[in-house]
């Protein structure tokens, strides 16, 4: 039960953009031939903004909830799954990264030293909140491979979907193009589809998060038994 609150959060988000759908839809001339008012057009742009905004807020949920309870376990450096020190000691890692040629020995022997130790580090849980702010499909999975998670199992169709939403809001929230050119090609049945599969998609993420939690996976399986 550790993620009932951001699943009724992600549900909140979503129902809301499902009701400025159902007003989009009532707006739309009935026939598909029939000319479309600007402002309906302009609308159908916006969703995309809408739906983006409840996505990338879900996203960013679960992975920071993921992160706190974690933390709160106190694993030490050692027991965690070799994948996940990607998270736990990213200070290390950064340190590397931006250390001079003559410092990378040095900052070497200490990142695999705290790998290998059996400290208690605090996890950041915002660690990947600056990376989530666009969450196109190739950046989700790979936070959650940064987590030792598996890949997502996702159709063409679904990944396709998540990145046009991001491509489309971008469109709109840069002033790349229009909320009136985007929202011009498709009326709401379409919209109502790409709805249904970033929802569905957000969903099948939380259950993936909370299975990950539950199961502790983030634990080397021998070290599993010390942590209740």
């Amino acid at each position: 039960m550790s993620f009932t609150v951001v699943r009724a959060q992600n549900a909140s988000r979503f129902n809301e953009v499902q009701v400025f759908l159902n007003y989009i839809a009532s707006l739309e001339p009935a026939l598909p031939a029939a000319p479309t008012p600007a402002e309906v057009k302009i609308m159908r742009g916006l969703f995309y903004v809408h739906l983006y905004a409840a996505l990338e807020k879900s996203m960013n949920e679960v992975v920071q909830k993921s992160l706190l309870l974690i933390n709160a376990k106190s694993v030490r450096n050692n027991h965690y799954i070799l994948p996940f020190n990607t998270i736990a000691v990213y200070d290390k890692v950064q340190s590397l990264k931006e250390c001079g040629y003559k410092k990378v020995v040095e900052r070497s022997i200490e990142l695999f030293a705290e790998v290998g130790s059996r400290n208690v580090r605090p996890l950041n849980e915002t660690i990947f909140s600056k990376r989530l702010q666009n969450v196109w499909i190739e950046t989700i999975e790979e936070v959650m491979f940064a987590f030792g998670m598996p890949p997502l199992i996702l159709t063409a169709r679904e990944r396709a979907t998540i990145d046009e939403i991001v491509d489309k809001r971008n469109s709109v929230a840069h002033g790349g193009e229009s909320a009136s050119y985007v929202g011009e090609r498709h009326r709401t049945p379409v919209l109502r589809i790409k709805l249904q599969i970033a929802q569905d998609f957000m969903i099948n993420v939380i259950d993936c998060f909370e299975e990950y939690y539950d199961g502790k996976k983030y634990l080397k399986p021998v070290m599993k038994r010390h942590y209740p």
